[in-house]
Parts: C-alpha cells; structure tokens; sequence
C-alpha cells in the first residue's frame, strides 16, 4: 500500500466520523421535532387568541396612488379605501352599529 492510498483511507475514516459527529441523535430528532410543533402550535393559538374580531388594516401602492385595505373577520369581508379618511369613517360606523 502506497502512501497516497494510505492518507485517502485516514481522510475517509476521519470523514465517516466527522458526519456521525454531526447527525443529530434519534433523541435529539425527536426533541428538534417536538420544539418545532410547540412552537407553531403556540404561534397559532397566540394568534388566533389576539386577533379575534379586530379589524386588519394594510396599504398597498397603485398606480393611481396608496390604497387602504381592511379586512373586517366579523364579516368576512374585504374593503378598499382611496384614501385614510374614508377607512376612518368605515371604522367609525362598524364601532358605532
């Protein structure tokens, strides 16, 4: 066996227990597992638990300038607004009906 053959076999033994090193164990999978489903699960319930029936509210750009959006969860609906006043007025009556 020459020596270039020699090293190569080191190289792979030293590889082979470098990627054992690095795979997680089942228990560590398993632990991985379960972080990621608690942490979605209370993602969910936090915000399922703080948006309740309040109103979102975004802008998007348009050609013709920035358009208000609401989206209004009690009536499923979705409205858009030319201008900030008139969002403010739509809020105004769904608080006050």
């Amino acid at each position: 066996m020459n020596i270039y053959s020699s090293n190569l076999q080191k190289l792979e033994i030293q590889r082979h227990q470098l990627e054992r090193l690095w795979q997680p164990t089942p228990s560590q999978k398993i632990r991985q597992a379960a972080s990621k489903l608690l942490s979605t699960t209370g993602s969910w319930l936090v915000h399922t638990l703080t948006t309740g029936s309040q109103p979102r509210i975004w802008t998007k750009e348009t050609k013709q300038g920035s358009q208000w959006c609401v989206y209004d969860p009690v009536g499923n609906q979705q409205h858009q607004f030319s201008s900030e006043d008139a969002l403010r007025v739509w809020l105004e009556q769904r608080y006050n009906n």
